[in-house]
C-alpha cells in the first residue's frame, strides 16, 4: 500500500449516517482520523424514500468527518442493507492449462464460472462475492491454489445479490455529495470485519447487527462466510411499540427506550416510575418503568426468534459453535444479550464493538459505529484511496506508514459490481 493511503467508509443507515475516515498502520490497525454522524432522514429499512433528505443527511455526516480529519474525500466504500438482499453458495469448475499448474487466471475463471451459475432476474444484480474455499481434483480445504498442481480447480463462492434500483438510489445519494462509490459492501460483512475475531470465524459464529430498520445476519463457519440475510424488524419497531402503548411521540419513545429500557422486565424494580408526555395533550403522566421493559421484551424476543428461524432455514444453525455476536444500536439495549441467549437455546452471546483501532479510537468504540469502521477496514484491505481525485487545497495530509495485513487475501474477490459508465 501507499504510505499516504487514506480510506473512508459510509454507513447509510435507517436511523443514522456514519462516516469513518482512517489510515491503515504497519501493525494492521486502523488509525481513525475522522468520524461524522448525522440523523438519517429519507430512508426506511435501508431503502431511500426521499432522495433530497437522504442526500442532505449524508452530506452533513461527510462534512463532519472531513472537518475532523482535515481531509477532503472523493471516494468511499458504502454499506448496503435491506430485506431485498439474498445470498447463495454456488460452485464453479475449470480445467487447468497444459502445465497442470493453477494460475491466477484459473482462479479468476473459476470464480466467474461460479458467478455465472447464479440465475439473476432482470431487476437484481450481484453485490458481492466471497470465495469460501477451493478444491483441487477433489481435495477440498485449499485456500491459496495458485502454483499448486491439479487438473481441475473448483471454487465454492458465496454470492450476495440485491435489487438494482434500491442499490442505485443509495449510490445516487452518495454521488450527489460529490463522492464516488468505490465499492458497495453488504453491511453485515463490513460489521464482521470490525467486531468478529478470526478464532470465532473458525469455530463458527453468527453476527446479528440490530439497526434501526433491519436486523442483518452473517454466519461464518470454518473461517469463511456461509450465510447472509436481513430481516425487516429492528430497533425502530421497539420505539414504535413504546409510542403506541404509552401514547407518546416517537422522539419521546426513543428517549424512553434508550434511557430506561431493558429487555428483561424482571431486572426493573416495580417501585420505579418515569414521567411521560402524552402526545397531543400537553399532559404528563407517571408510568411504571417496568412497563417500558414489558413493551420491549416481546419485540426483542421476536427479533431473535426470526434470526433463529432464518439460520435454521439456511441450514447453518448447528454450526454456531463459537456463539453469537450482536452489534448495532439495538445491541446496546440492556439485557438484550440475555434475551438473545435464551431464544437461541443458550448459545453464548456477546456485544461486539470495533477492535484494533488507534487514533480517535474512542470516538468509534461502540457497536453503532461498527459498520462504518468495517467499511473503512475493507477499503484499506483493498488499497482504495478516498482522496484520489479530490481537491486537497486546504486539506493537508500527513505521512503515515500504511500497511495492513489483508486476511481476506485469496478469499475475497475483487469488487463484483461492474461500475456503470460515468461512475
Amino acid at each position: 500500500m501507499r504510505r499516504d493511503l487514506c480510506v473512508a467508509g459510509i454507513d447509510v443507515g435507517t436511523t443514522k449516517i456514519c462516516v469513518v475516515i482512517g489510515r491503515p498502520t504497519d501493525r494492521g490497525a486502523l488509525d481513525v482520523v475522522g468520524v461524522g454522524t448525522h440523523p438519517s432522514h429519507g430512508l426506511k429499512r435501508g431503502i431511500v424514500v426521499d432522495r433530497e433528505l437522504a442526500r442532505t443527511s449524508i452530506s452533513e455526516a461527510v462534512a463532519a468527518a472531513e472537518r475532523m480529519a482535515d481531509i477532503k474525500i472523493a471516494g468511499a466504500y458504502v454499506g448496503i442493507t435491506g430485506d431485498h438482499i439474498q445470498c447463495a453458495n454456488v460452485t464453479g469448475r475449470v480445467r487447468t492449462g497444459p502445465t497442470g499448474e493453477v494460475t491466477s487466471e484459473d482462479v479468476e475463471k473459476v470464480v466467474q464460472s461460479a458467478r455465472d451459475s447464479v440465475a439473476l432476474p432482470s431487476d437484481r444484480e450481484i453485490v458481492y462475492t466471497i470465495v469460501r474455499g477451493f478444491t483441487l481434483d477433489g481435495q477440498s480445504g485449499v485456500t491459496r491454489p495458485v502454483g499448486m498442481s491439479a487438473t481441475y480447480l473448483d471454487a465454492e463462492v458465496h454470492v450476495v445479490t440485491g435489487m438494482q434500483n434500491i442499490i442505485d438510489n443509495v449510490e445516487k445519494c452518495v454521488e450527489d455529495c460529490g463522492i464516488e462509490v468505490q465499492q458497495d459492501l453488504l453491511e453485515p460483512i463490513a460489521t464482521s470485519l470490525a467486531v468478529i475475531t478470526e478464532a470465532e470465524r473458525e469455530l463458527g459464529v453468527t453476527l446479528v447487527d440490530i439497526g434501526g430498520g433491519t436486523t442483518d445476519i452473517a454466519a461464518f463457519d470454518n473461517g469463511s462466510i456461509c450465510h447472509t440475510s436481513a430481516i425487516p424488524v429492528a430497533g425502530n419497531h421497539l420505539t414504535r411499540d413504546i409510542a403506541r402503548v404509552l401514547h407518546v411521540s416517537l422522539e419521546d419513545a426513543e428517549m424512553l427506550k434508550c434511557r430506561f429500557g431493558r429487555a428483561l422486565p424482571d431486572s426493573v424494580s416495580e417501585d420505579d416510575y418515569v414521567q411521560v408526555n402524552v402526545a397531543g395533550t400537553g399532559k404528563a403522566e407517571r408510568v411504571p418503568q417496568r412497563l417500558i421493559s414489558e413493551i420491549i421484551q416481546p419485540r426483542v424476543e421476536e427479533i431473535f426468534t426470526l434470526v433463529r428461524n432464518d439460520l435454521r432455514r439456511a441450514g447453518v444453525y448447528h454450526t454456531i459453535n463459537g456463539g453469537v455476536v450482536i452489534s448495532g444500536g439495538g445491541s446496546q439495549l440492556a439485557d438484550a444479550w440475555r434475551v438473545a441467549s435464551d431464544v437461541l437455546d443458550g448459545l453464548p452471546v456477546r456485544v461486539g464493538a470495533p477492535r484494533n483501532l488507534v487514533g480517535l479510537a474512542e470516538s468509534v468504540a461502540t457497536p453503532i459505529h461498527a459498520t462504518g469502521v468495517g467499511l473503512a477496514i475493507q477499503a484499506a484491505n483493498d488499497g482504495a484511496s478516498c482522496t484520489e481525485g479530490a481537491d486537497l487545497d486546504g486539506f493537508p495530509m500527513g505521512n503515515t506508514i500504511a500497511a495492513v495485513r489483508n486476511w481476506f487475501q485469496s478469499l475475497v474477490s475483487r469488487p463484483s459490481r461492474s461500475r456503470r459508465p460515468g461512475r
